[in-house]
């Protein structure tokens, strides 16, 4: 192990005072990370996971150089771990002996071999903990005494931003100028380098001789969008579980809105006390994150299903998306926000039911009327140009559309007492109950009948047969009236199932 200051020692007070404040890098680098390659693929990957953590432990500003090599900015850990009563030099060597013990300290516990490096700069950070076993502490203005021994084989090009086939050619080059150490190239003139190489051998100089100046490119921690919280009492009223959803709400938003983000769907997790748990899931027709919006949200969804024990504990958890875009025109009215409709259809729900509020869906059977209340979904496709449809809307000099005849359902259907002869229709008398609207006479054209049916496994099975009949009432000027009808076969009666318009 190396043990060395940070900055050269010193010769004042005044000079001491300057100096505070140098950057110190640490670079961790995982021996046997390579001896997980090969076995199942979750094994490496946890490993560099437990190295990312352990990073993190010890700074909020990490960059992960490779999966086995990560670089932290330590910088001003001198006060949390330098000795009391220590000159300044002598605290600082105390610091980044502490510092770099604690990270091997707690890599032992995780049950990970690493090498740790401390320098001024990353880049001659991440070559030592390479290359030295244990722990390196690299002083300030030394660093091309520390690794000037290291082969130049060992160089990383990519942190001279320079890739694999131009990295080739360029060791050719230092094998045929003799250069088999960083002390070699380090020691070339500089215009000679730069002549020869141009920029790219003078960052690999500055490489070797340990002066390279750069910022870290920082992993962002991991984002979570989940609060969590666990109750000192058992909570079994409504108006207190208000206020920690209240509480959790407003942390998960605030994450949200500084990340950009919105969520379009809400798990929420109820840890009861009678040690069984309760999860809700509300999905949202828009990304939200409004915090009120989202709390009566919760609570009508509670409302509806009430706890069967007292809640211990409380978590939620928020999938992230993009918030929804949205710009009006000028002399376009404002509709109702998305987010009031969506209360008014929780509170609807709480009244009827979840299954009789949305929208209707139609369902994958020949079943007349078959549909289903689905979720109520905001629909953002294009509407199709119904301008550029020819048969709704001929260009000119082309030839008129054709007629479009229309059925006009009756929900429910009328029913109607019909004569049949040979098994067709001949009269029919049908009304809804009011004298005003009837349909009577005699049938005069028929076409039929086309037999459906299905479900017969189940308790509710249809069967019928349809007709598409013209009806004459002498009685009437109306003239003809085209209607369909059917017979019920499971009740054997008939009904008028609409009209033609």
């Amino acid at each position: 192990m190396i043990f060395a200051n940070l900055r050269p020692n010193p010769a004042s007070s005044d000079e001491a005072v300057s100096t505070v404040g140098v950057a110190m890098f640490a670079c961790i680098f995982g021996r046997n990370i390579s001896k997980f390659e090969g076995r199942a693929p979750g094994d490496a990957e946890d490993h560099r996971s437990a190295l990312v953590d352990l990073a993190f432990t010890f700074s909020p500003l990490v960059e992960e150089t490779t999966d086995a090599t990560l670089v932290l900015d330590i910088s001003g850990q001198d006060l949390l771990f330098q000795s009391t009563g220590c000159a300044i030099s002598t605290g600082e060597i105390q610091s980044a002996r502490k510092v770099s013990s604690e990270i091997a300290r707690r890599a032992k516990d995780l049950n990970i071999r690493l090498n740790v490096a401390v320098a001024s700069n990353p880049d001659t950070a991440i070559h030592a903990a390479r290359a030295f076993k244990g722990i390196t502490v690299i002083e300030c203005g030394k660093e091309l005494s520390t690794i000037e021994s290291l082969s130049i084989k060992t160089i990383d090009y990519s942190l001279a931003s320079i890739d694999d086939k131009r990295a080739e050619e360029i060791q050719e080059t230092f094998a045929l100028w003799g250069i088999r150490t960083f002390g070699d190239l380090a020691r070339l003139p500089l215009p000679g380098v730069a002549e020869r190489l141009g920029q790219e051998g003078v960052r690999l100089q500055k490489l070797a001789q340990g002066r390279t100046n750069r910022q870290l490119n920082l992993v962002r921690p991991p984002i979570g969008f989940e609060q969590l919280l666990e109750l000192e009492h058992p909570i079994d009223e409504l108006e207190p579980l208000s206020f920690i959803l209240s509480r959790l709400l407003n942390q998960l938003c605030a994450n949200l809105h500084e990340y950009a983000f919105a969520t379009n769907e809400l798990k929420l997790n109820l840890k009861l006390q009678d040690k069984s748990e309760q999860q809700r899931v509300i999905t949202l027709p828009v990304p939200m994150r409004n915090p009120k919006t989202l709390l009566r949200l919760l609570l009508f969804e509670i409302e509806r299903e009430l706890p069967q024990a007292a809640i211990v504990a409380v978590a939620i958890v928020a999938e992230p998306v993009k918030p929804r875009a949205s710009q009006t025109g000028l002399f376009i009215p404002l509709s109702p926000e998305p987010e009031r409709l969506e209360i008014t259809l929780a509170r609807l729900a709480k009244l009827v039911g979840a299954d009789n509020v949305g929208s209707p869906g139609i369902l994958d059977t020949h079943r007349p009327d078959a549909f289903r209340v689905k979720k109520f979904r905001l629909d953002h496709k294009t509407r199709r140009n119904v301008k550029n449809n020819s048969r709704f809307a001929p260009n000119a000099g082309e030839a008129p559309a054709l007629p479009v005849m229309g059925l006009r359902i009756f929900r429910p259907p009328w029913r109607a007492d019909v004569r049949t002869k040979e098994g067709k229709p001949t009269r029919i008398d049908a009304g809804n109950g009011n004298t005003v609207e009837r349909v009577r006479g005699h049938i005069v054209c028929a076409a039929g009948p086309w037999r459906g049916s299905g479900d017969w496994w189940r308790g509710d099975v249809w069967a019928r047969d349809e007709w598409d009949v013209a009806v004459v009432d002498p009685k009437s000027f109306e003239g003809e009236v085209l209607c369909r009808i059917y017979r019920d076969w499971t009740t054997e009666q008939w009904f008028v199932a609409g009209i033609y318009d």
